[in-house]
């Protein structure tokens, strides 16, 4: 018996489990039932805004300019500016580079194959990585460049903006990660879109089970995949997962041909990209009757999700708000089995990717928490030959709380 199962037992015989809060059966959302709108997106002068509030702030932080770096993985630094995205491959398509002056034009440096496709969707001028030397030549001789994207940037490309700025220091920054966690109202529009797709794929798993026939992981990830799709979403926000039954325990793995079998726990963590933007949406279930330990981890990570929602607000620190979600998981009794009660985080940004660096929810870190915010939070319990699954609501930071994006129910047994 795991922590947690102990609270309440089934009667003698029964295999229904403890009495949990249940949330109602959701609807089918309606993003199935909604066209998509080929108007919506980001327009030239929001874009224009960024280039003025990100210039703004790049002054007052002291520095030189701004070099923004994307990838075909992670493009929101590149994204802020522009509609151009990288594209998946081995050579430089894979990644681009804003250089933004703190006086002056920025320029977007993409892949020579990519120069016609980037012009057509950017507001300033682009230009070839192998003229990148030029475009760096002016920030070289200025100081400070500060530098978003420094986790992840190629060390090559890394040397080569050394090579290129001179003298000048290279300092990562994080200006740019804190502007982009605060999102506009075109945004709200676009990250809600991308919910409801990702509501729509487990309503999709949902009523492809209802029929009682053997259904594998790589089926339900392949029909939640082609539902979001049908209903307008670009692709994926990244691989879908889902884990069934003993895989469940495992925090992050792709799906296989296992068939899913009553008395499974089965973790799912799938998300929509729509026009840009993309929705995070973790989610687990229980399928079929199944016993109290089950029920047990289902209702500990949906309720410390809870625990989170209720606590947020403008003003608090994200470590403040790590520390409620945390301490729910370690008094569920679950802490040796969830990363987040043992100090991983319970959050972050979401916007462009589905990860994005600023609001990180974890422990020690000071952000304070402003209105307008885009993050998740979030609750993981895997018990080894037991199962687990993951909780995750995308939030909207108002002023007196937050609104959440997708609608799915957190507690789900079918």
């Amino acid at each position: 018996m795991v922590p947690g199962a102990r609270r309440s037992r089934p009667e003698p015989g029964s295999t229904a489990g403890p009495r949990t809060r249940e949330e109602p059966r959701a609807p089918r959302p309606a993003a199935d039932r909604i066209p998509d709108d080929a108007t919506e997106g980001i327009a030239p002068e929001e874009y224009r805004a960024r280039v003025e509030r990100v210039r703004g702030a790049v002054e007052a932080a002291g520095l030189a300019g701004l070099i923004a770096f994307g990838d075909c993985w992670r493009g929101a630094n590149v994204g802020y500016f522009t509609g151009f995205r990288p594209l998946d491959g081995v050579s430089d398509i894979a990644s681009a580079l804003v250089v933004l002056p703190a006086a002056g034009e920025p320029t977007l440096v993409v892949s020579e194959q990519c120069l016609g496709y980037a012009a057509s969707v950017t507001g300033f001028p682009v230009r070839p990585f192998r003229e990148l030397g030029a475009v760096l030549a002016p920030l070289g001789r200025r100081g400070r460049v500060g530098l978003a994207g420094s986790a992840y940037l190629p060390a090559p490309l890394r040397d080569r903006l050394g090579a290129g700025l001179g003298p000048a220091t290279l300092e990562a920054t994080a200006v740019l990660a804190d502007l982009k966690a605060v999102k506009s109202p075109a945004e709200l529009r676009l990250l809600r879109r991308a919910a409801a797709l990702t509501d729509l794929a487990m309503a999709t798993i949902r009523d492809v089970l209802a029929d009682g026939r053997p259904h594998t992981e790589r089926e339900l990830a392949r029909r939640a995949d082609a539902a979001m799709l049908a209903a307008g979403a670009e692709r994926p926000a990244y691989d879908s997962m889902v884990q069934a039954g003993p895989r469940s325990a495992w925090n992050l793995a792709r799906p296989t041909d296992r068939v899913l079998a009553p008395g499974d726990l089965v973790m799912t963590d799938i998300g929509a990209r729509y026009r840009g933007y993309v929705a995070d949406g973790g989610r687990g279930f229980t399928y079929g009757p199944v016993d109290a330990e089950r029920r047990a981890i289902v209702e500990a990570a949906a309720s410390a999700v809870e625990a989170g929602l209720a606590a947020a607000r403008p003003g608090l620190l994200a470590t403040e708000l790590n520390a409620v979600i945390q301490r729910a998981l370690v008094e569920s009794g679950y802490e040796r089995y969830s990363g987040e009660a043992r100090g991983h985080g319970t959050g972050h940004g979401t916007g462009m990717d589905p990860e994005e660096e600023s609001p990180w929810i974890g422990p020690g870190n000071r952000t304070r928490l402003v209105e307008g915010m885009v993050f998740t939070l979030k609750a993981t319990i895997t018990v080894p030959e037991v199962g687990g699954l993951r909780v995750e609501r995308i939030v909207h930071l108002t002023a007196t709380g937050v609104e959440a994006l997708d609608a799915f129910p957190m507690r789900l047994h079918w």
